[in-house]
């Protein structure tokens, strides 16, 4: 079911009163009227329960304030980010952004994890704290130069980005014990569980000859690790002169 606040721009309002899945009118402040019979369904925020999955209930707004509210409820978040504003948080809680009408009455996928599953995966897969640290803050700078960048035209998509920052060391310490190469086994995983273009970033973003980063997303998380020293951003010699300190065969 899709949800959308009363209280949201008419313009929006319409584009989801015209989309043929199920739908629903948050009651959040006065409506535009004539919108009112487009709707099956007015609702109190407070009568909606958690929904076994998270498809099963989507919030379309272009208030961020309700993405908060739809993400604490355990719904998926569409941001219409019609105005193209940067996001308001560093860690982006939105399971998709649309930027145009035109995008907003195309069928969704949901293809990346949102941040609550992402942590997941780090929690399942035995990741320690002080490496969830460092990949948190290489997240963080990694999104801010997509979007960054996005308003220069770039073709980069930001939450890919965030969300590949934030699982590119998700085999480190695998990696560590087995003296296998950082980044393949993280790539399987990511795979395996349905994130291919993640894996791809985590798979990317080593120092290593034959695995250089090539898409903008690979490359934005690729520089953002080597900008970060723990959870501290340091730039990239003193980041690499850590690295080789804490790994002296590698030259």
């Amino acid at each position: 079911m899709l949800l959308v606040p009363s209280a949201s721009p008419g313009f929006l309002l319409e584009i989801v009163a015209r989309l043929p899945e199920p739908k629903a009118l948050l009651r959040a402040g006065r409506p535009d009227s004539p919108f009112l019979l487009s709707f099956p369904l007015i609702l109190d925020p407070e009568e909606i329960p958690r929904p076994g999955k998270k498809d099963d209930v989507v919030l379309v707004s272009a208030d961020y304030a309700w993405i908060r509210w739809a993400k604490g409820k355990g719904f998926r978040g569409v941001w219409a980010n019609f105005p193209r504003k940067r996001c308001p948080e560093l860690h982006p809680l939105h399971d998709l952004e649309v930027r145009t009408p035109h995008d907003l009455e195309r069928p969704w996928k949901f293809r990346l994890p949102d941040l609550e599953e992402s942590l997941g995966i780090l929690r399942d897969h035995g990741v320690p704290e002080n490496v969830v640290e460092h990949s948190a803050v290489v997240a963080a700078v990694a999104f801010a130069l997509a979007e960054r960048l996005r308003e220069k035209d770039v073709p980069v998509d930001p939450l890919l980005v965030h969300r590949g920052g934030l699982l590119h060391d998700l085999d480190k310490i695998w990696s560590i014990k087995e003296g296998n190469d950082h980044g393949e086994r993280a790539a399987e995983i990511l795979t395996k569980l349905g994130y291919p273009e993640l894996g791809e970033i985590a798979k990317r973003h080593v120092l290593h000859p034959e695995r250089l980063p090539r898409t903008w997303e690979e490359k934005l998380v690729f520089l953002a690790d080597k900008l970060v020293e723990g959870k501290e951003v340091v730039g990239i010699r003193r980041r690499l002169s850590a690295l080789l300190r804490r790994y002296p065969g590698f030259r």
